[in-house]
């Protein structure tokens, strides 16, 4: 498979992705671009191919960043990803744009949906480059039973 062409610097892209020092981070799938500025703020970073079930440790990744640019199962990554990412970590989930979208890849609703059904909210989009484009799924925050209506 080829990769993405035209994606944008590590430095437009990583300062955005959330990485929280002290927590170890993964990347899922063949873009390596961003590796080295990851793992330097994250102090540690692993590395896998979009193969289920991820061979990793339930709960240990502050940020995960997964390229679904081929073929897979959206429902099962997702989940696998909610497994190893931190509870309070964040998963980014790359997929290609409309216009470059692949056959058997993941379109970006598949990816939401089956991020949705985790539990999880999907609250930012990332332009990637020319070609591709992540979704963040963090945690949903409790509210704090104050209706916002009432909040003056």
């Amino acid at each position: 498979m080829a990769g993405p062409k035209g994606l944008r610097s590590a430095e437009e892209v990583v300062p955005k992705l959330g990485i929280r020092a002290g927590l170890p981070a993964l990347r899922v799938g063949e873009v390596a671009l961003y590796d080295r500025p990851i793992e330097h703020l994250a102090g540690h970073l692993d590395r896998s191919d979009l193969e289920l079930p991820l061979r990793y440790f339930a709960g240990r990744y502050g940020l995960v960043l997964c390229f679904a640019l081929e073929a897979c199962d959206a429902p099962a990554l997702l989940s696998d990803l909610v497994r190893v990412t931190h509870a309070d970590g964040v998963i980014w989930v790359a997929v290609w744009k409309r216009a470059f979208e692949r056959a058997g890849a993941p379109s970006w609703e598949e990816m939401r949906s089956a991020g949705l059904a985790t539990g999880r909210v999907d609250n930012k989009v990332l332009s990637l480059g020319d070609e591709v484009y992540a979704s963040r799924f963090a945690r949903r925050r409790p509210s704090s039973g104050t209706p916002s209506s009432s909040r003056l």
